[in-house]
């Protein structure tokens, strides 16, 4: 019995030795999280297509949410604020024609075990916007995307083990009175477990075999000296 019981605890030693951690994935970060109203939130980058500022690009600046274009957006929160292109709330970047914000958050899977990632989230946009990770689609705003949000979930086939990119594609619909653009995201979930899949069979080496069979064997001589 003492060699069943060592058997037992061998086999559960190499189960335990095939899970993997879970870790949180730096990098996916809510827009403007624990910055003041304009400061420059480095995590995520735009550069903007058309319109009346094309060729700009930069980092976002959290809004001011006691001016336009507030209340009609969401209201920032302790959780992630609206970032904007500028600081100066005031700017229309698309008086007569539309143009085409590209808001990029990079992120790292190195050392994740792609398959078990959870990446999922909420998301706003001034006008419409279109989410891709690494260039395959995973939301659609359609309309003013700026008073409700908008669910997400990462496809993890999308996935690459090494430099990530989402990229909250934002159309300024064209207008040359009332005019504003900007981002929110939050993040419900960013995680994955570290290393190797959660379970990795193991291949016994052929010595492995050799003493299981032998362990066995020893184990039936003693059971059947027992009934006799």
């Amino acid at each position: 019995m003492k060699l069943l019981a060592r058997t037992s605890i061998a086999a559960a030693a190499l189960f335990v030795s095939g899970l993997a951690s879970a870790g949180t994935i730096a990098g996916l970060v809510n827009t403007g999280a624990g910055l003041t109203a304009g400061s420059t939130d480095t995590n995520y980058s735009f550069s903007v297509v058309g319109g009346d500022f094309s060729g700009l690009s930069g980092a976002g600046v959290v809004a001011n949410g006691n001016t336009d274009p507030f209340p009609n957006w969401l209201a920032n929160t302790a959780s992630s604020s609206w970032l904007m292109p500028t600081a100066d709330q005031s700017v229309n970047y698309s008086t007569s024609q539309s143009s085409t914000f590209t808001w990029s958050l990079n992120f790292d899977m190195t050392g994740y075990d792609l398959s078990s990632a959870a990446i999922t989230g909420r998301w706003a946009s001034d006008n419409s916007g279109v989410l891709l990770l690494n260039g395959t689609v995973i939301s659609t705003i359609l309309g003013n995307g700026y008073n409700s949000w908008t669910n997400f979930s990462a496809i993890n086939r999308a996935l690459t083990a090494g430099k990530n990119t989402l990229s909250f594609v934002v159309t300024d619909d064209a207008s040359d009175t009332y005019n504003f653009t900007g981002l929110r995201v939050e993040f419900a979930s960013a995680s994955a477990n570290l290393g190797t899949p959660l379970v990795t069979p193991a291949v016994p080496e052929p010595e492995s075999y050799a003493m299981m069979l032998a362990g066995l064997a020893t184990l039936g001589f003693l059971i059947r000296r027992r009934r006799d």
